[in-house]
């Protein structure tokens, strides 16, 4: 073998040791910020009449429990308890379509220091940000107004119920999954039981391999890398989209499937538009924890779960299947990323307002 196939192979077991790391720092990153916020997510998480201040109260509850699978898992438990009625869990799951991006915006900001690496990373991120947001927009008063989500929800429950037997097998837990939180836990002993310590470790475990992604990946041959992903990955939309589906199912978390592409798009391996539509695809991936979590459960409890999967679907086929509403993400995270390169304190400004200021200050002006 070669010293330039040994060069390879040595950078390419880089990657996948780096890849894993950094997954485990954003695993660590969100057990922590779980840990400290849990309490505060439960207090907030109630019901309320308002279908507006129910929207951020699944935006501030996803941000806290790092998970939209977890709030979508507490919000069908809710329904099927009837705690929450339907009315108020479907725009709960709507903000938490909003509020699992935060995963991926913060990520992008280990970039902070790097130029046109970090414009890059940031758009990346952020293109996730302003489809779930504009999903929402178009969506949310739709739904307030004829509640077709709800309806057509309500009639795939009542066809699929009675026919679903056993799910055992669909439960089995994802290895890659069991992976990366047996690494979090091993970094977790480390740390005494103090969650800003693990925080802190985690960050700092994360941005570490941030860094040597991007350089591993600068230093092999970037064409080739691009290559790969533009002839098997990324080639097409839908594509990108089925790719997004399927990782997002396998690791069950779309904030690890779209951080993931974060350090490819700073490298310059990916495209915005290319990264796109696989978080599409990472959306629509999330939703099979709650669809899991609602099958053993009522019929109101699969109507919620169906709901965030329609939403998706629905958000999908209006935002990215109109040209004129497509772009308006894309531009959005362009805008952006100029500016937050111009000014490092935008991008915290940014993290702080989107997802903690707004959602706050709407929950306690609606209580």
């Amino acid at each position: 073998m070669s010293s330039d196939s040994k060069n390879i192979g040595f950078k390419l077991l880089g990657i996948f040791a780096a890849l894993y790391l950094f997954l485990v720092g954003i695993k660590g990153m969100s057990s922590a910020i779980k840990n400290m916020g849990s309490d505060v997510a439960e207090s907030i998480f109630t019901t309320t009449s308002d279908p507006l201040v129910a929207l951020f109260i699944g935006i501030l509850s996803t941000v806290l429990f790092q998970s939209s699978s977890t709030t979508t898992s507490l919000i069908v438990g809710m329904v099927s308890s009837g705690v929450l009625g339907l009315a108020g869990a479907v725009p709960m799951i709507m903000g938490a379509n909003i509020g699992t991006t935060v995963t991926n915006t913060i990520v992008s900001i280990g970039h902070l220091n790097r130029g046109n690496e970090f414009k890059r990373a940031f758009a990346a991120s952020t293109v996730h940000d302003f489809f779930n947001m504009m999903a929402v927009i178009v969506l949310f008063p739709l739904e307030m107004a004829f509640h077709g989500i709800q309806r057509s929800a309500e009639w795939i429950a009542s066809l699929m119920f009675g026919k679903i037997q056993s799910v055992e097998i669909l439960k089995a837990k994802s290895p890659i999954k069991i992976a990366i939180k047996s690494g979090a836990n091993f970094v977790e002993q480390f740390t005494f039981d103090n969650n800003v310590f693990y925080l802190t470790l985690s960050v700092l475990i994360t941005f570490a391999m941030l860094y040597a992604l991007v350089k591993i990946l600068r230093s092999l041959v970037l064409e080739k890398v691009e290559a790969f992903f533009d002839e098997y990955i990324f080639k097409t939309a839908l594509r990108a989209i089925g790719f997004g589906i399927v990782l997002t199912i396998m690791v069950q978390s779309s904030s690890i499937t779209t951080s993931l592409v974060v350090p490819l798009a700073g490298a310059g391996v990916l495209t915005l538009r290319q990264i796109f539509p696989f978080t599409l695809g990472a959306n629509i991936g999330t939703t099979v924890t709650a669809l899991l979590a609602a099958i053993t459960g009522t019929v109101a409890a699969l109507i919620a779960a169906i709901s965030h999967l329609l939403f998706n679907i629905f958000g999908i086929l209006i935002v990215y299947g109109l040209p004129f509403l497509r772009v308006i993400p894309l531009n959005c995270a362009e805008w952006i990323a100029d500016i937050a390169v111009k000014n490092k304190l935008i991008p915290i400004i940014y993290l702080l307002v989107i997802f903690f200021g707004v959602p706050l200050a709407i929950i306690l002006l609606g209580r």
